[in-house]
Formats: structure tokens, C-alpha cells, sequence
């Protein structure tokens, strides 16, 4: 069994003494970095989900500035954020709190700024090595996306999953590395390709449209991976790899549907023959896999594993609808599934219970991979039982969390107006086929402001094919 956390942190945070022979300007930075390794790394890069990532951060703060700048960056947002949760419990006014928060906070954006300086000049002077890149975007990601600027993560996606596409490429003569996660594991880890695999992942629920190079990185792997799934899995780490990569398959799937797929493609065409095999292929996948993970759970502890467990049984049920429904244009398929989604809300408030923290009074709301926002998302979307859809879009409102590029509050106030908008054609208290939308898009443009245009496509009536604009503004 692989150790969940590390015995020691990569850096020893030397005494105030030692200042002149350490990494760090000041007795600050020390602390900051000293939460981070103590309790930030694990909140926004847990063990399950990034393997040894977090490990090799903290490595990297020895010899690379802009590593070492950017993690203690985002222990200073982890301070604000504590102050600014739990100022109830301090034993600060108001004014003092919001003093103390605003001083962590301008440390951080300090921090933050020194180290973009590094990675600019790093860049323009070719030195950084392909993991460090993927490294350094990660982290752009976390602080952008913790602070709320939603665009600027979403473009780290983009830019780190481009730079995996060009690396890869030098590889495409080669199958049976091509089709690995990590053509090469000692010069990127597979733990690093998979964690922008699964931003990828969250990528193609947010925008809400389809990116060819997001499309192509997770679909490289084909079936030959998932076909080699064992009949038991010997622990939670391996149910894990195989989860993920039948969730890389079916969302690869899903947007090959999305982009190419549309009313006009033939039944008998072959591109239509192939999606429909695939679709049949990955739900045995599902069914194998719930057997072998059967085992796993029944031995499962408390803690990390627990939560782990729960959210992989959160993920391959909403997964299984998406599969299930895909190549349906008829919105009432759904309906179908109302049981389904109604346990999905379960494992959703459940996941939510369990998440890990090292400090019980400042639980973490932030994540750089999903955990009940997308879940919760396909629910408020894809659901029209009222009372389930509801208690999704409350759940969102109600936690404000950051998971990646998502912000719950902004996701559960799109789901609020798309339901108003369908709900405006109930018929005994249904939403009748006619009046579902397919999907809600938004301009991406403000959403670091908190404001984002939304439009959806309509039928007029039940009586007419004629599709109606409809738009909002919201705010949040």
C-alpha cells in the first residue's frame, strides 16, 4: 500500500536564525510555505487524485524561484481564506479580521507576481524543462482559479495540454508508448498527465463546446488500457487508474458525439457504427468495474480512502448517464434515470461530508479537481424531477466551493435559470419535451468579474421546430 502522506516535507523551514542561509526572504514566507506543506498542498492537491505531484512541488521549491514563489503564494491565500471563513471564532473584531485578511491577501498577489517575473524570464530564455511547464501551469491554474478568475485557469488548461499534444507527437511512430498515459514517465509523470487529463475532463461540462486538442488527449489511449482491467482490484489505488481511464474513454465519446455527431449524421454511417459500439463497450467497462471495485469497498477505512471511494462512485454514476444518453436527441431519456440522479444527489452530499481537511475549522473549499460540482451540474441540467433538481442547485448555492475551473455559486445560478426558463411550459407539473434545452452557454469574458452573459436555444412550441434565443445576465 502506497503511503498517503509523506513523512516529511521536501524543505525543512528553518528557524528565524537561519535566514541568511535559507530559501526565503523572511520569517512570512517561511510560514506561509510551512502551511502550505502542513495543510494547503494536501486540501488543493489531494493524494488520490494527484499522486506525487505535491511531492514534486515541494521538490522543485529548492532550485526553481518561480515554484517556491507560486507555493507560498497560495499559503497566504489559504490564510486569507481561513481568516476570512472563521472570523467568528477568532478572537478579532471585524476590523482587525479584515485587516489581518487584507495583509495575506496582498502577500499573496506579492508572491504571486514575483513568481510569474521567474516563469516570464524562464520562458524567454528556453530553460524550463517540460515537467517543470506542466508544473508551473498547474499552479497558475490554482491561484487563478482560487482567487476567481475563471478565464485565466481555463487558458492553463488549454496551454498545458497543448504542450503534453506537442510532446507526445514525438512519439506517434511509437504505439505502445503513444497510447500510454505518459509516453515516458521519467521525463513527465503519469500522475502529472493525469491531472491535466481530468482538467480536460472538467473542460468539456464548463465550456459547453468542443476543443480539438482537449478532444485528442483523451482519446489517445483507446480501449487497450480499460480492456486490460483486472477482475478484483488489489486496492483503492489501482480502482482509481482504471476510473480514470474509463472516464477518458466515455468523455472522449461523449465530445466525439457533441462534434461530430449531429442530426444529420447517417445511422449506418461508420463514424455513427463506431460511437455505438464504443457506448456498448465502456458500459460492460462500467459493470466490470463495479464488480471489481465491490471488494475494495467493502474493506475501505475512514478518512482519504473513504472519501476517495465515495467520489468514484459519485463520478462513474453520473458518468454512466452521460453514456447512457448521449446519442439520444430526445431530452425526456432522461427521465429514465430520475433514480440514478436522485443517488447522485446522495453520494454528492455524502462526498461533501467526507472531504479530508488538516484543520476541522476551516474545511477546504477549494480543489483543483472536481468532486460534486460537475455531478451536481449534470443534475440541475439534465434532471426535471423538481424536488432532485432542486436540492442540486441548492447544494451549489448553498456550499461555495472552487473545484478547478468551476465555481459552485456561478454554476448553480445558470442551473437556477435554466430551470426558470423550462419551467415557464409545465404541464401537470412536468416540463414537457419540447421546452428542455440541450445546454446553456455563456461569454467567458467576465467571468473573473462575476458576470457572464447566458444564452440557450429553445423550441417556440410543440407545435413548431422554429428554436428561440434565450438570454440572461447574471451575476454572483
Amino acid at each position: 500500500m502506497r503511503k498517503l502522506l509523506p513523512s516529511q516535507p521536501a524543505i525543512r523551514v528553518p528557524y528565524p536564525g537561519s535566514l541568511a542561509k535559507s530559501l526565503f526572504a523572511n520569517v512570512t514566507e517561511h510560514q506561509y510555505f510551512d502551511l502550505f506543506c502542513a495543510r494547503t498542498g494536501y486540501d488543493i492537491f489531494p493524494t488520490f487524485d494527484s499522486g506525487c505531484t505535491r511531492q514534486r512541488l515541494l521538490e522543485f521549491c529548492h532550485f526553481n524561484p518561480a515554484i517556491r514563489h507560486a507555493v507560498v503564494a497560495l499559503g497566504a491565500l489559504d490564510k486569507t481564506a481561513e481568516l476570512v471563513q472563521c472570523f467568528d471564532k477568532m478572537s478579532l473584531t471585524p476590523i482587525e479580521r479584515d485587516a489581518a485578511a487584507n495583509e495575506h491577501h496582498q502577500n499573496a498577489l506579492k508572491q504571486y507576481a514575483k513568481a510569474v517575473k521567474h516563469m516570464a524570464s524562464h520562458a524567454s530564455e528556453k530553460k524550463q524543462d517540460l515537467r517543470t511547464m506542466l508544473l508551473t501551469c498547474l499552479l497558475i491554474l490554482a491561484f487563478e482559479s482560487w482567487t476567481g478568475n475563471m478565464d485565466f485557469a481555463v487558458n492553463q488548461v488549454h496551454a498545458g495540454i497543448r504542450l503534453i499534444q506537442e510532446w507526445k507527437e514525438n512519439y506517434k511512430n511509437d504505439e505502445e508508448k503513444f497510447t500510454q498515459l505518459s509516453p515516458a514517465p521519467y521525463i513527465v509523470d503519469d500522475d502529472l498527465i493525469q491531472i491535466f487529463c481530468r482538467l480536460a475532463v472538467q473542460h468539456s461540462f464548463f465550456a459547453d463546446g468542443h476543443s480539438p486538442e482537449l478532444h485528442a488527449v483523451l482519446g489517445m489511449e483507446g480501449p487497450r488500457f480499460t480492456q486490460s482491467m483486472p477482475s478484483t482490484f488489489s486496492d483503492i489505488f489501482e480502482a482509481g487508474k482504471f476510473y480514470n481511464g474509463i472516464i477518458r474513454r466515455g468523455v472522449y465519446l461523449i465530445t466525439t458525439h457533441s462534434a461530430y455527431l449531429g442530426p444529420d449524421v447517417r445511422k449506418d454511417s461508420e463514424i455513427w457504427r463506431w460511437a455505438v459500439k464504443e457506448q456498448e463497450e465502456i458500459q460492460a467497462d462500467v459493470w466490470r468495474f463495479n464488480r471489481a471495485f465491490e471488494p475494495v469497498l467493502q474493506r475501505v477505512g475512514d478518512g482519504p480512502e473513504k472519501h476517495y471511494a465515495l467520489f468514484i462512485q459519485l463520478s462513474m454514476a453520473i458518468g454512466y448517464i452521460g453514456l447512457s444518453t448521449h446519442l439520444s436527441p430526445d431530452e425526456l431519456i432522461h427521465d429514465q434515470y430520475n433514480l440514478i440522479y436522485k443517488r447522485v444527489v446522495y453520494l454528492a452530499k455524502a462526498v461533501m461530508k467526507e472531504i479530508p481537511t488538516r484543520n476541522k475549522a476551516r474545511p477546504s473549499n477549494f480543489c483543483f479537481d472536481t468532486r460534486v460540482i460537475v455531478p451536481l451540474w449534470v443534475v440541475g441540467l439534465k434532471c426535471r424531477e423538481p424536488s432532485i433538481r432542486r436540492q442540486a442547485i441548492n447544494i451549489l448555492l448553498s456550499n461555495p466551493r472552487r473545484e478547478g475551473i468551476w465555481d459552485s455559486v456561478f454554476a448553480g445560478k445558470v442551473l437556477q435559470w435554466a430551470m426558470e426558463v423550462e419551467e415557464e411550459f409545465l404541464i401537470d407539473g412536468k416540463v414537457p419535451g419540447w421546452a428542455r434545452l440541450a445546454g446553456v452557454k455563456w461569454s467567458g469574458a467576465e467571468l473573473g468579474g462575476k458576470r457572464a452573459e447566458l444564452v440557450c436555444l429553445q423550441k417556440l412550441s410543440a407545435d413548431s421546430e422554429k428554436m428561440v434565443r434565450r438570454t440572461t445576465s447574471i451575476t454572483w
